[in-house]
Order: C-alpha cells, then structure tokens, then sequence
C-alpha cells in the first residue's frame, strides 16, 4: 500500500516526464526559462536534460540582455551538442563569443543571426571555416543585418554550407548590386514567372515591400505606414488585419511584434490593446524597464 507521499511522488514524476516531451517544441529560450519559475524540481529537471538546450533560440525582450558570457553559459548546457542557434537582434554578441560557442559545440547545423550588429563578416567567416575543419558543413546561415558583407564574402561562405540543400540569407541584388537579402514577392503574378525574370527582384531598399507579407507595393499598391520605423509600410490588406496601436493606429509586423507595450485589463471580454513604442516614450516610461533575468 503506497503513502500518499509516494502517490505525490509518482504523479509528480509522471508529470514531468510529459513535461520534458513538451518543452523542446517551447518557441524561444525565454519561454524556456520562464518554466523554470514554476518549481524547483522542474527547475532542475531542465537544467540538467541536454536535449532541451540542442536548440537554443533567443528573440526579443532577451535579446537586450544577451552577452557573450551569458551566450556561453546557456550554450554550455547542451553539452556539446548543439545544433541549432538563433539570436535576433542580439546586439551584445560579438565575434567573439559566437566563435566561442562554435569551438564548443562543432557539430552545428544551423546559424541564424539576424540583425547582430555586433558580428562581423570576418569573424562569421572564421567560424564557419572552423567547422569545416572537421568536415562539417553548415545547412542554413541566416547573417542578414550583419553589416560589411562583400561578393568575396559570400563567394567564400557558399563553399562552406552543405551541398545538400545549404541555404544562406544573402545575395547580390541584381538592382544595386550590393550583397544583400532579396525576399520572395508573395504576389500571384510575380509568381508565376521565372525567379530571375520578376521584375521586382531586388533588396528591400531597392523594392518597395509590405514588411509583414512582402508583396512588391507599385504605384498603384495602396498602402500604409506601420509603427516600425526605418519607414517600413505595410500593404493594405495586412494593414487592416494585423493589431494596431491604441493611439497612433499604426500597427506593428509580426517581426517586430516585441516591441508592443501591451495594456493590462481586468475587462475579460475588452479586445487586447497596446502602445507603440513611439506613443509609449511620449508619455514618459520606457517600455524596457523591465529587467528580464537570464
């Protein structure tokens, strides 16, 4: 006959069991970290399982926080096995610490780095020719953001991804021809016609683009301004159905979905609302204030 202590302890460890089968579908490492918080048995239970830290992504509000010491302490927990490494908008992480955690995990698949401004293409380029060192190759190396890339650059880092469907976020815009990302156009007509035949094949800044969906916007496109800056627009039909900011109106793109300051209710049926970044400095608080633990 079990004591209820043990049938706690059983259904416990049933639990989590189920918890750890679930947590590595969990999107970003803030996420992740936030069930830690729940209790200190599952607290422990992900600091020691290394399949939950093969695959390590880190977006905004983390991405303020994230230092290369930082980078290599959470890194460090999958034990050498990592395979997959997104950081958006890490702006801390420098040469440096990205090649620290390549010398300690070589057998990495993917490298997602966009808009790390404080990686550079030499120091990319000296960690993916050391992975290479042990007849590894890249499948997918998303750079875009990272400032400096030349046609030498990119000439040299498709030498280094896989044969086999290796994939990198760079090209050389047949507009202005500088190395740079040239998203897919999501109209129908741009579609049906050769990749290199579409008219509106070019980079952001040669193309006018919807930041949400991509679509090329004509003359004749009607479109509006979105909350994201660096005067991002949005088609119309993305316009109307993506949330918008309580003040300005401007809605944000899902890219830039973070930067939201939602609004608290105790109203369960009122819709969710929030303040762009832009209203919510004029009022005078800093949306950022937050100090998120790593």
């Amino acid at each position: 006959m079990k004591t209820e202590e043990e049938e706690e302890e059983e259904e416990w460890r049933s639990a989590r069991e189920v918890l750890l089968i679930v947590l590595p579908y969990l999107p970003s490492l803030f996420e992740l970290l936030s069930m830690t918080r729940v209790s200190r048995s599952l607290r422990d239970a992900i600091r020691d399982e290394t399949a939950l830290w093969t695959n390590i992504a880190v977006e905004p509000p983390l991405s303020s926080r994230l230092t290369d010491d930082i980078l290599s302490e959470i890194t460090s927990k999958s034990a050498g096995k990592l395979k997959t490494l997104i950081l958006r908008r890490c702006l801390r992480v420098t040469d440096k610490g990205l090649r620290r955690v390549v010398d300690s995990n070589p057998l990495i698949s993917k490298i997602i780095v966009p808009g790390c401004s404080g990686l550079t293409p030499e120091g990319i380029m000296e960690c993916v020719v050391s992975m290479s060192k042990n007849n590894h190759k890249l499948e997918t190396l998303h750079i875009n953001g990272v400032n400096g890339f030349t046609k030498q650059h990119l000439s040299s880092l498709l030498t280094y991804l896989s044969s086999e469907g290796g994939t990198i976020d760079l090209e050389v815009c047949p507009k202005c021809d500088e190395v740079r990302m040239i998203p897919p156009c999501s109209r129908e007509s741009c579609n049906r016609k050769q990749t290199n035949e579409r008219k509106c094949r070019g980079c952001w800044l040669c193309i006018p683009r919807c930041a949400e969906c991509s679509v090329c916007l004509g003359p004749e496109t009607e479109s509006q301004e979105a909350a994201c800056g660096n005067d991002d627009v949005l088609c119309l039909e993305c316009w109307l159905v993506l949330p918008k900011c309580r003040f300005c109106n401007k809605p944000y793109c899902t890219n830039h979905s973070s930067r939201r300051h939602e609004i608290a209710t105790t109203d369960a049926v009122a819709r969710p609302s929030f303040e762009c970044e832009a209203c919510y400095y004029r009022a005078g608080t800093n949306p950022y204030e937050v100090d998120y633990q790593i």
